[in-house]
């Protein structure tokens, strides 16, 4: 219903050759009609005109026409009453727009761990540095969720809602397991299985169903991935356990350092980045960490303001 039918039906009212239905509907609400036709003085046409189009506007976000003109007498009150009503008539009939369902972000702040429980009673953990986000039909036809870094899910049961977690192009589908997604940079991302099954694919392609003790790691550089076997519940349970490096680069390493620690780490000499380490780290302050790393791999650094540079 747009503008002009809005005046046509306020006319017809008006004029006494309204419908049965249009009489039924503007009379519902009006309880009188003044039949004063003294016309109104030209201020107080312009302010009534003017109030009677932003009603429509504010009612129905339509626009009106810039050629049309209502004329006001005192009746004007019939006029307000009557586009008041077929105003909530044209939102009624106007196509509904689709509802974009709002969403939940949740952050895990740098130096910081977070426990979140999600609306199906099951848990992530994330990692400093990360975020997890929860659409508003969460839990209707899926459990589906978006996340940024690295997080650990304890997923509960519920065959008819799989539970999806979107990283990337890196997608991960389970019923009911614990398991770890971590992206740690474009080109790289994992997917390591504590408890049942996992399903992983990237970018629509199925990659390969896990199992526990199995670690799939995906280099988008190379368009290409390995699954190799590790300790899970050392892996996975960096909260209880310390973080727990297996043949992970050093660049990888150093990223989730600074974020556990909120200290920047930076590498200058590009052929550290890649240097494979295995190494725990649980209770140590990041110097000791750091320090720790230095003696394993052999590299040297130092400190500069409130960062550490690796050279």
């Amino acid at each position: 219903m747009n503008i002009e039918q809005l005046g046509d039906i306020i006319d017809r009212y008006l004029n006494g050759t309204a419908t049965n239905s249009e009489k039924a509907l503007v009379e519902q609400w009006l309880r009188e009609r003044p039949e004063d036709g003294q016309p109104l003085p030209p201020q107080q046409r312009e302010a009534v005109q003017s109030m009677l189009w932003q009603s429509v506007t504010d009612r129905t976000g339509l626009k009106p026409s810039p050629t049309r003109t209502i004329p006001i007498s005192r009746k004007w009150l019939a006029y307000a009453a009557a586009i008041a009503i077929l105003a909530a008539c044209a939102i009624w009939l106007r196509p509904a727009t689709p509802h974009t369902p709002s969403a939940q972000t949740i952050a895990a702040l740098p130096g910081s761990h977070k426990k979140v429980t999600l609306p199906d009673s099951s848990v992530a953990h994330l990692f400093p540095g990360a975020s997890l986000t929860i659409p508003e039909d969460f839990n209707t036809q899926d459990r589906r969720i978006a996340l940024t870094g690295r997080g650990f899910f304890e997923v509960k049961p519920d065959p008819s809602r799989p539970f999806l977690v979107a990283s990337g192009k890196m997608l991960t589908r389970v019923l009911g397991t614990s398991f770890e997604v971590m992206v740690s940079d474009s080109m790289h991302a994992s997917v390591t299985v504590r408890t049942g099954k996992v399903g992983v694919q990237y970018d629509g392609r199925p990659l390969a169903e896990l199992t526990p003790g199995k670690r799939l790691r995906f280099n988008a550089q190379h368009n290409d991935f390995t699954i190799d076997d590790v300790n899970a519940a050392l892996l996975c349970e960096w909260w209880n356990n310390g973080m727990v490096f297996n043949q992970a680069s050093l660049g990888e390493v150093t990223r989730a350092l600074s974020d556990w620690y909120n200290v920047p780490i930076v590498i200058t000499n590009a052929k550290w980045n890649t240097e494979p380490v295995t190494i725990r780290i649980q209770r140590q302050s990041c110097s000791e960490a750091i320090t720790l790393l230095s003696q394993t791999l052999g590299f040297k650094y130092k400190k500069e303001n409130n960062s550490i540079i690796i050279y």
